[in-house]
Formats: structure tokens, sequence, C-alpha cells
């Protein structure tokens, strides 16, 4: 199982997510800068702690302006492929759909993440021909103890068993479950609901997020068969460190 880190950009900066409520997002300070936990909110620096420290070769990177539209960072993501030419970039930038943004593949290392907050319709998953080194869209199915976080009505009404089906049959191969409202927490993860979530998408690779907060979660999902755990919280705070990770076989 991938560990896959993450780097959460706001009008150039990195910062540290809390709960999905974003007007709540800080600045990085980071264990990872030191044992006081130094500042690495310029997201280059903060990608070449993560590279240094966890040896990693994937990274998920969320722009949270052009998710909520209000701008975008896009001359930074291409920065952070120059700072790391061996990374590839998970990237979330607000899509509406599998059309929209593949022409920042750059030759196959940023893979379009289609998240079902900014979805439209399920339809729009659906790839259109594209350059054979653009990677397809990753579907990151945005998830709140209510249900489907999405503003379509047309994809939350859908459910969370329902849209990885759908997902399957429109050519998604790979999901991120991201538990919005557990980002930043560390209060670890609903595991009988993602287990069922599993169970519903047996040959997806699954990708779970938000909440992990110890070396037992990522056993968890290891053992439920999940191929990726996105951390940052839990790293940024000490409470799993590189030298636990490696003692259990998750970093290379």
């Amino acid at each position: 199982m991938r560990i896959i880190p993450v780097i959460d950009l706001r009008r150039g900066r990195a910062v540290r997510g809390r709960s999905g409520e974003r007007h709540r997002y800080v600045p990085v300070r980071s264990r990872l800068a030191g044992p006081r936990g130094g500042d690495l909110s310029d997201p280059r620096a903060l990608l070449t702690a993560y590279r240094e420290v966890l040896e990693i070769d994937t990274v998920y990177v969320a722009d949270l302006d052009r998710i909520e539209g209000r701008g975008e960072n896009d001359a930074l993501l291409f920065g952070l492929l120059e700072t790391a030419p061996t990374v590839r970039l998970l990237w979330d930038g607000g899509l509406t759909g599998a059309t929209s943004g593949i022409g920042l593949g750059r030759n196959g290392r940023i893979a379009p993440v289609i998240g079902t907050e900014t979805l439209r319709s399920i339809e729009g998953l659906r790839s259109a021909q594209r350059p054979a080194t653009a990677p397809g869209p990753v579907l990151s199915l945005d998830l709140n103890a209510g249900g489907v976080v999405s503003r379509s009505p047309l994809v939350a009404r859908l459910g969370e068993g329902e849209i990885l089906r759908q997902a399957r049959r429109r050519g998604v191969r790979t999901v991120i479950l991201l538990l919005l409202d557990r980002v930043g927490c560390a209060a670890g993860l609903p595991r009988e609901r993602l287990r069922r979530l599993r169970r519903a998408a047996p040959d997806l690779e699954l990708l779970a997020g938000g909440g992990i907060g110890s070396i037992d979660d990522l056993l968890y999902l290891r053992d439920a068969s999940f191929q990726g755990a996105l951390l940052a919280t839990a790293l940024h705070d000490g409470l799993l460190s590189p030298d636990d990770l490696a003692r259990e076989g998750f970093l290379a």
C-alpha cells in the first residue's frame, strides 16, 4: 500500500485542513521540518521535505482556490513538477468532468482528480479520447457523515455505492475515498463504512484520505486491501513518523 502525502494550495501557500472547513485552514507547520515543527508553507519546500523523508513518488495536490472558484495556482503546480522531476501529482483542480484539464497531463505526470464536490453529472466521468501520455482521471468520492458531498443534486442523490459502480462503468479505475469532515482531525477511520465501500468496488484501486491518525489505521487499510493512503496531519503533528512507516513496510 502506497503512502501519498498531501499538499493543499491556497493563494500560493501550502495550508493545513481542518474538518473540511476551509476558512479554518492555516499555513503548514510540520514536524517534518524539525522536532518543534517548522514552517513548510512554501509548497516547494514541503514537497522537498516529503521526498527526503518519505522517498515517495506520488503526491496529492488540491488547489483550493480552483475548487472554490476563487483563482488558481497553475504556475505553482508546474513549479512543483520542476522541483521534483520524478514525482507524479494527483491534482484536484475543481474539475467538473473528465474532459476538462486533461491537457495538464505534462507527459503523464499530472493525473487529474475529479471530485464529486464539483462533478456536474455522473456522465462527466466518461473519458474523451486523449493522448497516450495523458493519465486517465481519478475520481475523488468526497464524503462526510451525511453522505456524498456534491454541489450537484444529480450526483449526490446516487449515493456512494452507486457512484462507485457508475464510475467503474465509465472507465474510472482509481478512486479516492476522501472523508472531508475528518480531514485534519486524525480522529481515526469509519472502518465499517470503508469496508463496505471496498466490498462494493472489488476491482477498483481505492485510496483513503481524511482521519488517519495512527499506524493502526494504516494497517487496517492494508488488511482491507486498499492500495493507498493520503496523509498530512498525522505526519505534520508527529503522530506517524517515518520510522513508524518504515518499520511496518510502508516506505520503499
